[in-house]
Order: structure tokens, then C-alpha cells, then sequence
């Protein structure tokens, strides 16, 4: 489970790799994951408990994922219900679950500013978020009553608005896919930690020059992104 082949030591590579500089940094990390570079303490076999802790965080994120349309389900509950106290609670839960759908949708928002490329993941989660508004909208306005909750509407028109802005903004992004990179969580992990040991050894050998700031930027970087540092001239 969650097993891969082992290749060499991330750290003995590093020592003795001729990397010619000026670095380019997509190059290294095309050279990275091409020669299955392994980080220390990982030996390539099985690990049984990040499988598990990987399923937790899958339905965790499908929780989150679908939180307006759950938010929108409950508001059209409260609409069926004539009993004041059932509405309060319906809209109250509604309320919570689109303020998590608004932290989720600026979760995504703010990595989108970071790497400006697209993810899948975060085009149905802005989808949702904004089908699911303009569904509670519709529901609340063809209801004859008033829904209590003064926030309601608030969060619900935020979130509609943040997941509206996602899922433009996902559109016109370039995909983050490139060929050779790794798109599993694990193998992320696994690359991501192998390139912090390649740039310790490589800052140990003079061979690079980084800021606190410049290795905080890099680290955040997904892998199969750092082509884009090459781009912009600059870390």
C-alpha cells in the first residue's frame, strides 16, 4: 500500500551531482524525479499508516468540498417546515457550512496566487460552491416566508462570489499537469522532501545561494512546478 520503487539517497546524490549554474530549477527537479530520488527515512516500502491518515484526509476534503451543497439542502429543508425552532437550527447549520465553504474556496484562492495553475480538485469545489448559492437563492426567493438568520444570506452571497471567482480564475489558468510529474499525494511528499535535502547539500556545497524567504517559497511550490521560477527570472 502507498509503496515505491527505492532509488538513490537524495543526500548522496546531491554530494556528488554536477549541477551547472546558473541553476535551472525545472531542470534539477525534472532531474529530481527522473532518478527516483529518496529522502531520508523513506525506504520505498509500504507505510500503512499515512494510507490511512491519506483516506481520513480524502473524506475530510470531501466534506468540505460539499459543504454548500449540504448548506443548500438544509436551506430548502427550512422552507418545507413551518416550526420556527427547526428553522433556526436548519439555517443556523446553513450559515456555519457556508463559512467553510468560503474559507475552503479562499484556501484555494490564495495556493491559485502562488502557483497560478489549475487544479481539478479546486474547479469543482468553486462549482459547487457556486451552483449550490445560485440553488439557495432560487429556493429562498420562492419561498413565501422569511428564513431567519441574518447572516444567511451574507455568507451565502460571499461564498457564491469567492467560489464564482475560483472557478474563473481555475479556467483560465494553465494546467499544473506536466509529463513526468508525479500527481499522487504520496509521491508529492516524497519528491518535495527528496528536493529540500537536494538544496541543503547543494547550500552546503556553495552550489546555491538561497534567503529564508526564497526556501519558504520553494517549499510551497507543488512538484512539477519549479519550472516556473526559471520563468520569471527569479526565485
Amino acid at each position: 500500500m502507498l509503496s515505491f520503487d527505492k532509488g538513490p539517497s537524495a543526500h548522496e546524490w546531491a554530494r556528488s551531482a554536477n549541477v551547472a549554474t546558473p541553476i535551472k530549477w525545472g531542470d534539477l527537479e525534472k532531474q529530481i524525479i527522473s532518478e527516483r530520488l529518496t529522502p531520508s527515512g523513506d525506504d520505498g516500502g509500504p507505510n500503512w499508516t499515512l494510507g490511512v491518515l491519506m483516506v481520513a484526509m480524502m473524506m475530510a476534503l470531501g466534506a468540505f468540498l460539499l459543504a454548500p451543497a449540504l448548506a443548500a439542502g438544509l436551506v430548502a429543508w427550512a422552507t418545507t417546515t413551518e416550526d420556527a425552532s427547526t428553522q433556526d437550527d436548519l439555517t443556523l447549520i446553513a450559515t456555519f457550512l457556508f463559512i467553510i465553504s468560503i474559507v475552503v474556496s479562499a484556501t484555494w484562492l490564495s495556493m491559485w496566487w502562488q502557483t497560478r495553475s489549475r487544479s481539478m480538485i479546486a474547479i469543482v469545489s468553486g462549482l459547487v460552491a457556486t451552483v449550490s448559492v445560485v440553488v439557495t437563492f432560487v429556493v429562498g426567493k420562492s419561498y413565501d416566508g422569511d428564513l431567519p438568520g441574518d447572516w444567511l444570506e451574507w455568507s451565502a452571497l460571499v461564498a457564491g462570489v469567492l467560489g464564482l471567482a475560483l472557478t474563473i480564475l481555475q479556467f483560465v489558468s494553465k494546467s499544473e499537469h506536466r509529463a513526468g510529474v508525479p500527481k499522487s499525494d504520496r509521491a508529492q511528499r516524497r519528491y518535495s522532501a527528496a528536493r529540500e535535502e537536494v538544496l541543503d547539500v547543494l547550500s552546503e556545497r556553495g552550489i546555491v545561494e538561497l534567503t529564508a524567504d526564497q526556501r519558504h517559497r520553494m517549499q510551497r511550490m507543488r512538484v512539477g512546478t519549479w519550472h516556473k521560477f526559471d520563468a520569471q527570472g527569479r526565485v
